[in-house]
């Protein structure tokens, strides 16, 4: 890092993304839950550009979230070699934790 400051060289850093989506009270609904489902689990996830966060003006909250359950609900989980399959399994145990930790969540609300 020391001789790139020397002599102003660019460096390109891989920090894993963190990506948020903003849905503003102005949305078309429909299309902003499609956009957030396969933000979050199109490639299943295994991507940097995955959405982690989702920001809802609070006008909007209520019936993004019944939407965003719906869909999820239609979500098909298993071997993503096998058609159909949208998301896949998890590559660490770490991972799986967050899971089941926001699954639990999402169950008690």
């Amino acid at each position: 890092m020391v001789q790139h400051t020397e002599r102003f060289g660019k460096c390109l850093l891989e920090l894993s993304g963190n990506n948020a989506i903003i849905v503003m009270d102005d949305v078309d609904i429909p299309l902003a839950v499609r956009s957030v489902l396969f933000a979050a689990v199109g490639t299943a996830g295994q991507r940097c550009t995955t959405c982690r966060r989702l920001l809802l003006h609070e006008s909007i909250y209520q019936s993004v979230l019944e939407q965003l359950i719906g869909v999820y609900k239609q979500v098909q989980m298993g071997d993503p070699l096998e058609k159909g399959t949208l998301l896949g399994p998890l590559h660490t145990s770490v991972s799986k934790e967050k899971f089941e930790k926001g699954m639990e969540i999402i169950k008690s609300q």
